[in-house]
This record gives C-alpha cells, structure tokens and sequence, in this order.
C-alpha cells in the first residue's frame, strides 16, 4: 500500500508535470500568435507596395521563425535543459563521426528555401513591374511579355548560381551543359532566331502599325497583326498572307499609311488647236479647286510636258486627295472630261490603295 508521503510525491509530480506541459502548450501558442501577428502586420504594409504576392506570402514565412525560434529555446528551460542539451550533444557526436555538420545542413537547407522562395518572389514582381511599365510608353503586349520574361528567367538563374555556391557546388559542370545545349538549339532554330530579332526590332521601332498599308518587296497589303516570329498583311484582293518578319527585315518596306494625304496625277493630251497656252491650265486650275475633298494644301499644279509630232500637246495635271477617299480621282477624271470633251485622260498616278 501506497503511504501518505508518496502519494504526496506523486500528487506533486503530477501538478509539477500538468504544469510544464501547460506551460509548453501556452509557449507555443504565444510563438504561434506572435508570428501570426507579425506576418499580418508585415503582409498588410507590403501589399500596399509593388512586391508581387508570392515575394510578400514568402517574407510572411519568414517573419513567423523568430518567434518560433524563441518559442523553442523557452520550451527547454521549462523541461530539464541537461536532457534536452545532452541529446543534441549525442547527435551532433554522431554526425561528426559521421562527417556530417548538422548546424551547416540545417543552415543550408534554410537558406536554400529562403533563396528559392525570394528568387521567384523578386522574379514575379520585377516582372510585373516591367511589364506595368513598358504598357504606360504603349510598347506591344507582346514584347512587354518577352521582355518581362526575360527579366524573370535571369533573376531565377541568379537565385540558381547562388543556391549551388551555398552547397559548395562547382558551376562549371552547369554552366558547360548550358552552353552545349544553347550552341544544339541556336543552330537547330537559327531561323527562327532570325525572325524573332526582327521581330523584335520591328515591334520596339515600329516602322508600321497595325492597320496600315505597306509595300514589301512581294506584298501589297494592310497589316493585321505584328507577331514575334511573323507580320500578317491583308492584301488588296482579299486574301491573307504571313511573313516571316526576317523577310520583312530585310527587305524595302514602304508605309503607304504614314501620311494622310496622298498625291494623284492624270495626264490630258489635247490637239494644238485645242490648248491654249496659261489660259488652259488656269481653268483646269480652277476646276480642281471647285472639286469637293481635292486638298487646297499641298495645292494642284499643271505642268506642260510635252508637243507631239501629232500636233499635240501633253499636260500633267497634280493634285492631292485625302488617304481613303480614292472616288476623288474619278471625279476629277469625269469634271476634266466634261470641260476638256476632246482631251485624252489617263490617271498616271491613283494616289495607292488607301
């Protein structure tokens, strides 16, 4: 039978064990609470900045370990620290023999995750900031995204470099397999390399945009759309074609869209009986200027070009009509022949296509 002084003792042992596991249970919950509070803290002011979400949910993690960490040197204090103390002696014993620095592993490990976490986080965001950017200067969508890309893939092998240098990790081995197999691909898709520069260029200088008219060595046409690797032009008869940009690179492209006005000549042949000498020329004048939509700025001109052996005289007759309103040179056409009934017409230049 159990006496008096020992169910004291155990009575008191108990409390004494009820109490410390309170105590853990209290301290942990105190960890948690004040990590939670800080990272609520911290995620509140970050998201009011340009930080991307991931970068701002990583930092949030991290904000939590202190607290955790001071949450775990309290719990040993509150249980017998020499048992605690003397198991952490025995492994690290166990891992040296081994050759294994349990302080550096853990170090490592933390400082891979954290790497890892804050590269794709500084990845994201400079990547949203750059494309937000280039789109307030009005640059394609899709060379804000190739851009942006490109920033976030270089934050990433940077972040990668770095994770190998904290294990110890020589880059040669990487760095030379990237190089054999960027030299196997480069060569591999050298042309489409080459319509990706150009297209590159065609988007960042943009010698045309879409819905104009331009004239490439081949095509006459109005450009749908400008890609990366090719430009879609809508010709004159209907049909759809698409061009690899190196080729639109590297020949003459004209911009039939770049100004608004466009320039129209016709040429009239009269008989020697039929022409009189200024008097002609002012009332052809005359006419142009009564035509409605024909451009007083840049103003019309008659030239006299030539006398035939025909006994007759050839007139080139210039003026300017507004880009899309090709009616106007038939209207001239019907107005000359209608003062000129015996003059020869015949349109030289029909002021393009738009």
């Amino acid at each position: 039978m159990l006496t008096s002084n020992n169910t004291h003792t155990i009575v008191i042992a108990t409390m004494s064990l009820t109490i410390q596991v309170l105590l853990n249970i209290a301290t942990i919950a105190l960890a948690i609470g004040v990590g939670l509070l800080l990272r609520q803290i911290l995620v509140r002011r970050l998201r009011q900045t340009v930080l991307d979400n991931w970068i701002i949910q990583t930092l949030g993690i991290v904000v939590i370990i202190p607290a955790l960490i001071l949450g775990g040197l309290v719990i040993p204090i509150i249980w017998k620290p020499e048992i605690i103390f003397a198991y952490w002696q025995g492994l690290q014993g166990q891992l040296q023999a081994d050759k294994i620095n349990l302080s550096a592993l853990v170090t490592n490990i933390f400082e891979t995750l954290l790497l890892l976490g804050l590269g794709i986080g500084v990845a994201r965001t400079i990547q949203a900031v750059t494309i937000r950017g280039l789109g307030e200067n009005r640059i394609d969508i899709n060379i804000r995204t190739l851009i942006g890309r490109i920033f976030y893939i270089i934050i990433l092998i940077f972040a990668a470099f770095w994770i190998l240098s904290i294990w110890q990790i020589s880059i040669g081995v990487p760095i030379a397999v990237i190089s054999v197999i960027t030299v196997a691909v480069t060569v591999a898709i050298q042309d489409i390399l080459k319509d990706l520069v150009a297209g590159f260029y065609i988007l960042i200088e943009r010698p045309f945009h879409i819905g104009d008219q331009i004239s490439t060595a081949t095509y006459v046409g109005k450009v749908v759309d400008v890609q990366l690797r090719a430009t879609k032009l809508r010709l004159v008869s209907g049909e759809e074609v698409t061009i690899p940009n190196s080729l639109v690179f590297a020949s003459p492209v004209t911009n039939n869209s770049y100004y608004g006005e466009r320039r129209a000549t016709i040429t009239v042949t009269l008989t020697e009986d039929a022409f009189i000498r200024d008097e002609t020329q002012q009332h052809i004048l005359k006419t142009l200027q009564e035509i409605e939509h024909v451009m007083v700025k840049p103003e019309p001109s008659v030239l006299l070009t030539g006398y035939t052996l025909e006994k007759k005289v050839t007139l080139l007759v210039r003026f300017w009509v507004a880009s899309g309103q090709l009616s106007v040179v038939s209207d001239v056409v019907y107005t000359l022949h209608k003062i000129l009934p015996e003059a020869e017409l015949g349109v030289t230049e029909s002021a393009g296509n738009v």
